[in-house]
């Protein structure tokens, strides 16, 4: 993985005495809550990146509590975008998908693109089907494509 660039930055929020390296809530003595993490990587647009992405889709899903259905979908969602980003990418010269996740408890948000300047990706009917069906939300514009998913008890 020479080629895979990545920088993790959390906005946890501590509150409460620190004792050693562990801080807790002073009225329940339990771990704060976690507000968000987000984490950057640009990977080569070649498909056997396609596995990295995924794995860290699995492991943000799964500390933020989406369900292995939901976790599956949002893998899904992410290899089809990441297939339209590898596709025509020698031919606009691009060589790499820079990927933003955003996770908090109970959603996660991914975006991807390429770094080309103004580039609007179109999605062809089979992606816009599937898309739909995995995700709660996705939107195309010129700064990529994004998608959310929320979990299920996130949602009632």
């Amino acid at each position: 993985m020479g080629d895979t660039q990545a920088a993790s930055t959390g906005d946890d929020q501590t509150t409460g005495a620190g004792d050693g390296d562990h801080t807790h809530d002073d009225a329940t003595g339990t771990p704060p809550a976690r507000t968000t993490d987000t984490i950057d990587i640009a990977v080569p647009l070649r498909d056997e990146h396609a596995a990295t992405l995924r794995l860290i889709v699995a492991s943000l899903g799964s500390e933020n509590g989406l369900s292995i259905d939901e976790i599956d979908d949002v893998k899904l969602a992410v290899s089809e975008v990441f297939t339209l980003l590898t596709d025509d990418a020698d031919d606009v010269g691009a060589t790499r998908a820079h990927v933003a996740y955003t996770a908090a408890p109970g959603t996660i948000t991914i975006t991807l693109h390429r770094g080309l300047d103004d580039e609007r990706l179109v999605l062809d009917t089979l992606a816009e089907t599937i898309l739909s069906s995995v995700v709660d939300r996705h939107v195309v514009d010129n700064t990529g494509v994004t998608l959310v998913k929320v979990a299920d008890e996130a949602h009632g």
